[in-house]
């Protein structure tokens, strides 16, 4: 049975602007010094041999997708969402396409904005995940927890000796109080956003959980392969007409958090969802004052500490500062305390309003 990866990478990532922007979001910036996070999210599935790779995406990222996927030396197409309406709806687009083209596949779906720092490890968890689907069953990756996060959603796991367990719940959020306690249970892991699944599956998985959803995909699979693919001409307009009518839904709560037969696999491979400019501290080499940079040629630190120096075009020399943060991109300068990260999103929000 073909592998598939399917590469979610629509997303404008709010919280690393200024370098990740309306016209170029992260999944297209060279954030670790070793490739753009979508090339390197597809060179990743190299050693599993996909027959082929889908990236979901929108029609202003066609371009700059097709640059990355050429990079890689795999085939695959790129199809584009006429608005964004979260995971569910990209979910069933690409087993819709998948189906249309394969009949039946394993499809992975790969959010293009993480970083991972043991590929090997990652590829033998993957393996895995693909076993467990050949078997009907609807794969989730899980993150061993290091630290007791807030930012991330969790799975609850019950207590399952093996290393695939079964899902018992889909957490939200939690407040510190309470992922200090799912960290001491032990049987609770980050949701990385990583699925695996055959396509058979994951669509009657729709017509069960997300009826309507799956009902208003119907003129989609009118389509053939082709027409599913284009961004343009009649087919075009009728994706608009049927993604103008849908709700926007994550895959999580539409079909994870009710589905029968989910199970996790956790995994240890140096997970980082690369989702606030603190966060990308954690995939660079920072030097003897724990100052970082993926561009060491343009940047000089003096007399600092715990900076942290992103540059598109200029040199920058930060000087006689502690825990900053320095961003150039476009037209734009970030200087933010790495305190006041979840801030740049209400940066992007006024700017967005003046504009």
């Amino acid at each position: 049975m073909d592998f598939i990866p399917v590469i979610l990478a629509g997303g404008a990532g709010k919280r690393l602007w200024p370098l990740s922007r309306e016209d170029k979001p992260k999944q297209f910036h060279n954030l670790s010094g070793e490739g753009t996070l979508l090339e390197m999210t597809i060179k990743r599935m190299i050693p599993l041999s996909p027959e082929y790779c889908l990236t979901v995406t929108s029609k202003a990222y066609e371009e700059a997708s097709a640059e990355e996927i050429k990079k890689t030396g795999v085939d695959g197409a790129i199809i584009s969402e006429p608005f964004p309406r979260n995971t569910a709806a990209a979910v069933l687009y690409a087993a819709t396409y998948l189906q249309k083209k394969f009949g039946d596949a394993i499809m992975a779906v790969l959010p293009a904005d993480h970083y991972i720092k043991s590929p090997e490890r990652f590829i033998e968890i993957m393996e895995k995940a693909m076993h467990e689907a050949r078997e009907d069953k609807l794969v989730t990756i899980g993150v061993t927890p290091t630290y007791p996060e807030t930012g991330y959603g969790y799975i609850k796991a019950f207590q399952d000796p093996g290393e695939t367990k079964q899902v018992e719940m889909f957490v939200e959020k939690p407040n510190l109080e309470t992922a200090k306690k799912y960290l001491l249970e032990g049987n609770y892991f980050w949701n990385s956003g990583i699925f695996v699944w055959k396509v058979s599956v994951i669509i009657e998985c729709f017509k069960k959980l997300m009826p309507e959803l799956y009902n208003a995909f119907e003129p989609m699979r009118n389509l053939d392969t082709e027409e599913l693919a284009v961004s343009s001409g009649k087919a075009w307009e009728v994706k608009k007409k049927v993604f103008e009518t849908i709700e926007s839904v994550s895959i999580d709560y539409g079909i994870m958090e009710k589905a029968d037969r989910r199970v996790v696999i956790p995994g240890e491979f140096g997970w980082a969802d690369l989702g606030s400019w603190p966060s990308i501290d954690d995939i660079l080499q920072p030097d003897d004052c724990m100052n970082r940079t993926p561009t060491p040629e343009k940047v000089l630190f003096h007399n600092s500490r715990d900076c942290s120096v992103f540059t598109e075009q200029r040199r920058i020399a930060v000087v006689g500062l502690n825990d900053v943060v320095v961003v150039e991109a476009g037209n734009d300068i970030l200087v933010m305390d790495k305190n006041s990260a979840q801030q740049v999103r209400e940066v992007v929000d006024i700017i967005r309003e003046k504009n």
